[in-house]
């Protein structure tokens, strides 16, 4: 019996170690160095359904809002104003936001309940810090950006109150290539060693922490804050210079209007992140990580979905845009389909014959087709055609 017992009692012994064995590994495969947090996620790297249904919608809105408005701005047949430029810009700059907050959930999606076994891929790899770039840059030109629009409505309204007197357009694009430098340069200096990306699966500077990522905030929000500042006075000295009935007799008031309502929705929500910036410099712990992070990964892109949903809805300039695009591919449809043109002709002449008319008589007529001014007339197509026509008698068709 004894010599029966070894073997049974080594076998337990040798399953018990592997028990214990895959026990260490399971305990292993779910710890988390540093502890867990709403920085430091170890299951999920967008902790709780509200932020993730944040972040996917700011994601889908500003992907799809913006590029239609880029493509009505820039593919219009229509003459390209200097705020509709502007206009153009800012969408583009704002589908850069788009795409990091479509990164970040996606990489979410990828690592779903299990994101400490890539967490610190993420962290240390180039992708983070490219959407730490593009996040800072594309909130930074925004803000710049839109400064400039609102300092281009007050000159343009200040010059002439029929905005006969416009900017040039080459002085305008250096102005924008000098906020565009400006916003690089901002999203460049935590590449540089002042403050990391990937501080934080994130991939944004947090609020709190290191002296130089705490000074680089509060730095970023000073400026913005003073653009702000530099956006209320210009557009307070634009309606108090302008008379109660002056607005509604320039041609271009629409654009005044966006720009404001732009500027106020804007405004509104930069609050809640000056506030957080100036909180954790002056030490007051007051605030929950969870706020926090719903503050960075919420409010500060949601202009980026809002700014192109208020031009859609309540700028009237979106509609024309919209209609002479879709006028243009209309055509340019039917010059791929000369079939269809010649059997809706054959129809205009049926029609034409069913007339209970019997006589119809034409006398001189002009025939003009409008064509750029700068542009050289075919021969084929006459830029203005002069028929002198006598009185002819058709018979009907029978």
């Amino acid at each position: 019996m004894p010599e029966l017992l070894v073997p049974t009692d080594e076998r337990d012994l040798e399953d018990f170690l592997l028990d214990f064995e895959e026990d260490l590994k399971a305990l292993h495969s779910v710890q988390c160095s540093p502890s867990p947090g709403p920085f430091k996620p170890c299951e999920h790297l967008l902790d709780g359904w509200l932020i993730r249904i944040g972040v996917w919608t700011i994601a889908v809105l500003a992907l799809s809002c913006n590029a239609l408005v880029t493509s009505t701005v820039f593919k219009s047949p229509l003459y390209i104003s200097s705020i509709k430029l502007l206009i153009g810009v800012i969408a583009v700059v704002n589908m850069l936001m788009g795409v990091s907050s479509a990164v970040l959930a996606g990489v979410d999606a990828f690592t779903f309940g299990s994101f400490a076994r890539h967490g610190a891929w993420w962290e240390n790899g180039v992708g983070c810090q490219v959407i730490g770039f593009l996040s800072i840059f594309a909130s930074e030109s925004s803000v710049f950006l839109l400064t400039l629009a609102a300092l281009e409505r007050g000159f343009s309204v200040k010059c002439s109150a029929k905005f006969e007197t416009k900017a040039p357009f080459s002085s305008l694009k250096v102005i924008i290539f000098l906020c565009t430098l400006l916003a690089l340069t901002m999203a460049a200096v935590p590449l540089l060693g002042g403050s990391e990306y990937g501080a934080s699966p994130l991939c944004l500077p947090l609020p709190f922490g290191e002296p130089s990522t705490t000074g680089y905030m509060v730095a970023l929000i000073l400026l913005n804050s003073l653009c702000f500042l530099m956006m209320t006075i210009a557009y307070t000295k634009l309606y108090c210079n302008l008379d109660k009935g002056d607005l509604e007799n320039i041609w271009d008031c629409s654009m005044v209007k966006h720009i404001a309502l732009l500027l106020f929705t804007n405004c509104i929500l930069y609050c809640p992140v000056a506030f957080l910036s100036f909180s954790s410099l002056l030490n007051l712990t007051f605030i929950s990580p969870e706020v926090i992070k719903f503050i960075l990964l919420v409010i500060v892109p949601l202009p980026a979905c809002l700014n192109p949903l208020l031009y859609i809805l309540f700028n009237p300039h979106f509609k024309e845009d919209l209609g002479s695009l879709g006028k243009q591919t209309y055509f340019w449809t039917r010059s791929k389909h000369p079939s269809l043109m010649s059997v809706n002709s054959d129809d205009v002449e049926k029609q034409s014959c069913d007339s209970t008319q019997a006589l119809v008589t034409f006398t001189s007529s002009d025939i003009a087709y409008d064509l750029p001014p700068n542009s050289v007339p075919s021969p084929a197509y006459p830029v203005t055609e002069r028929c002198h026509l006598s009185s002819v008698a058709f018979v009907p068709c029978l």
